[in-house]
């Protein structure tokens, strides 16, 4: 447990997210690690989500996003239909320079402690190598290689996921799950976006991507030069003729000065925790964009790990995640019925589940 400043206290008992059931903060000298693991809730099940290896300013700022990426995995797994609450976990650092094979067996030991209250997978920052490791020291480890007994990289499932919401969300709008002659504009084109790119084109669609990597916008162009590329999220958000927007890269995609000037009608993305504070939700709605809730759509991953600790069979696992298509729809309905943004819609449904959940829990 590291030393815990006024900050980071602060942080855990003063959160808007709310609700926790524990939060654990990890620190293993001798390796450097330093990391937040955070269990939002077990109500479904063992919390299940990603860890996050990132060079926060702070360790406030990292409990911050742990607390809140926790939560949005409680929401997402109730959603998404699994047996497993919600948790995740963040590992502070750059990931190129501080990652080692010592840090990340400290960082199994601390998640093999909590006994398989929470179960750890990929996120950004993280690969199913580096789960490989983590598993040495943590028996409650997915996302591993299949030479390890895992299903492998995750991504292809969770834009598999993507696409289906955007389908869906295609077919609400316009009365046509078909992307074709659509313009789609897809902001991060690095583990998930570059297969929704594929998806996308295989459909008939026009695609223009941005990424903070010029690599990644080279590996697209190189083999996809019909796709067009804008400088930046900013150029992205404001292409004339946009009909979709997919953030793919980091949370916080949609806010204050992005909402007024977006040009696209439907947001749909991998990205995680893209509403910037609350209300953005009735911002877009007020402007006709039709929002698909982020922790809907990018449900693939979560799908496919939890798959694998079952003995993973993919056939299985893109059925379940083809129905996100279904899922979508749903939220959509609901929102229409109650007069409220899907993102409201999709959050009472998933509190329904838990707290369901939760009462037959408390009956047995």
């Amino acid at each position: 447990m590291t030393d815990v400043t006024d900050g980071v206290l602060d942080t855990l008992f003063h959160s808007d997210q709310g609700g926790h059931e524990q939060v654990v903060l990890c620190q293993d000298r001798a390796s450097g690690l330093k990391a937040v693991i955070a269990i939002h809730s077990t109500a479904l099940g063992p919390a299940l989500g990603g860890t996050r290896f990132h060079p926060y300013a702070t360790e406030t700022e990292a409990v911050a996003d742990a607390l809140n990426l926790a939560r949005g995995m409680s929401y997402k797994n109730a959603m998404a239909g699994l047996d497993h609450g919600g948790g995740k976990a963040v590992i502070i650092g750059d990931p190129d320079r501080d990652k080692s094979e010592e840090l990340l067996l400290a960082y199994g030991r601390f998640v093999d402690s909590l006994g398989g209250r929470y179960v750890t997978a990929c996120d950004v920052g993280t690969y199913v190598a580096d789960m490989d490791v983590v598993a040495r020291t943590c028996r409650w480890t997915t996302g591993r290689s299949p030479e390890n007994g895992g299903a492998g990289d995750s991504s292809v499932l969770t834009a598999l996921g993507v696409f289906q919401g955007m389908r869906a969300s295609a077919h609400h709008l316009w009365g046509t799950d078909s992307l074709r002659g659509r313009t789609v504009g897809v902001a991060g084109v690095g583990k998930v976006g570059h297969h929704l790119v594929e998806h996308l084109l295989a459909d008939g669609a026009e695609v223009v991507i941005t990424d903070v990597r010029q690599e990644a916008v080279w590996r697209i162009a190189d083999r996809h030069p019909e796709v067009g590329v804008v400088a930046d999220t900013e150029a992205l958000i404001r292409v004339e003729g946009l009909d979709v927007y997919a953030p793919c890269a980091l949370g916080g995609a949609l806010g204050d000065t992005t909402v007024p000037v977006l040009t696209a009608r439907i947001v749909c993305g991998a990205a995680n925790n893209q509403l910037a504070h609350p209300g953005v939700e009735k911002d877009l709605a007020d402007r006709g964009i039709l929002y698909a809730p982020d922790y809907v759509v990018n449900a693939g991953g979560v799908i496919q790990v939890s798959d694998e600790l079952h003995g993973f069979d993919f056939e299985r696992c893109r059925a379940k995640t083809e129905k996100i298509y279904d899922t979508t729809l749903e939220i959509f309905a609901r929102a229409k019925t109650d007069g409220i943004p899907p993102a409201a819609a999709a959050d009472r449904i998933a509190e329904q589940r838990m707290h369901e959940a939760a009462l037959h829990a408390r009956v047995r």
